[in-house]
């Protein structure tokens, strides 16, 4: 009987497995016929993909750089406030230099090191995480205020020598090949090195990760990087695409990034269901969301409310098939 009633639940596994594999891609698939509809064809127009298309790629790094942090287990809500802060920093060498490169370097070292404090403050300090990033994304915010002062605008133009300004087909192209290897560097060191897997492990179960000999600060420190890299990288690709920095962009790449994680099918409590494909998935569908939204002419404060109730939504779905499957943590 026992053997009967393992065969009975192995197909009803393996359903539910593809289920929550396919959905994410036919929730995708949904928003852009509904708000292809609604818009009435406006969604889909040539000009609005272009927009589109920029809006993703920023999205899109931040988030595949963030499933290491969330698959680890680690909730963080202070990306926006980091990619504002390198952003910042890096417009302001690059303002005072003329050199596009040293920007970048300045980008990535600022984001980098904002990385590690982060995960200094995981791996020693018992207090939940995303207390500490809610305060860090403040403290962020509000550094960028002071640097900057009265202006609220840095302009590439004002560069000390002419920096070259790239027309809509470079621009293009660059996101292109940057998202690529990106995805294509994190995909590889996700699911085929023991970086992903001890990330996977952690997320799934602290005590257990310890107890199998992964070094939970080094396996912390790693994953931060990684997303730390992937904010550092659209925080540039932002800054040479409008040619300025301010002291309030990327304000809500935050929340765009976690409810694009659920989008994309991936638990924010991490874990062995975590997975890289999570990170483009769900960038489109928030963009998509709330470039619709957007062109219904809702606003601000509708758009909110209405990317909250699809994030519960997705949220409550989403945890009914995992609920039971958790290890105590």
């Amino acid at each position: 009987m026992n053997t009967a009633a393992k065969t009975d639940n192995k197909p009803k596994a393996v359903n539910a497995r593809l289920i929550g594999n396919i959905a994410p891609y036919a929730g995708l698939v949904l928003v852009i016929a509904i708000f292809a509809l609604l818009t009435k064809g406006a969604l889909l127009s040539a000009t609005n993909l272009q927009a589109l298309a920029n809006s993703v790629i920023v999205t899109a790094l931040c988030t595949i750089g963030s499933v290491f942090v969330f698959g680890a287990g680690y909730f963080d809500m202070s990306v926006g406030g980091t990619l504002c802060l390198s952003a910042v920093l890096g417009g302001m060498v690059t303002v005072s230099s003329g050199s596009l490169i040293l920007g970048f370097v300045v980008i990535l070292a600022v984001s980098v090191v904002l990385g590690l404090i982060k995960a200094l403050l995981a791996s020693y300090v018992n207090v939940p995480f995303f207390i500490f990033t809610i305060i860090l994304s403040s403290i962020f915010t509000a550094l960028v205020l002071v640097i900057m002062g009265k202006e609220t605008t840095l302009s590439l133009s004002n560069a000390v020598t002419p920096i070259k300004e790239f027309s809509f087909l470079e621009i293009s192209i660059i996101n292109v090949i940057v998202l690529v290897l990106f995805f294509v560097f994190c995909l590889i060191a996700f699911n085929y090195t023991p970086i992903g897997l001890n990330a996977k492990n952690l997320g799934g179960n602290k005590f257990a990760s310890t107890q199998s000999g992964i070094s939970t600060v080094k396996t912390t420190f790693t994953v931060f990087i990684f997303g730390a890299i992937g904010v550092a990288l659209a925080a540039f690709l932002l800054m040479i695409r409008t040619r300025t920095v301010m002291a309030t962009m990327a304000g809500g790449v935050g929340n765009d990034v976690m409810v694009a994680l659920v989008l994309g099918g991936m638990p924010l409590s991490g874990g062995p269901r975590s997975k890289i494909s999570a990170g483009i998935i769900g960038a489109v569908t928030i963009t998509v969301l709330n470039s619709g939204l957007t062109i219904l002419g809702l606003t601000t404060g509708q758009i909110q409310i209405c990317r909250g109730i699809v994030f519960i939504v997705v949220v409550l779905v989403s945890s009914l098939s995992y609920r039971g499957k958790l290890l105590p943590r």
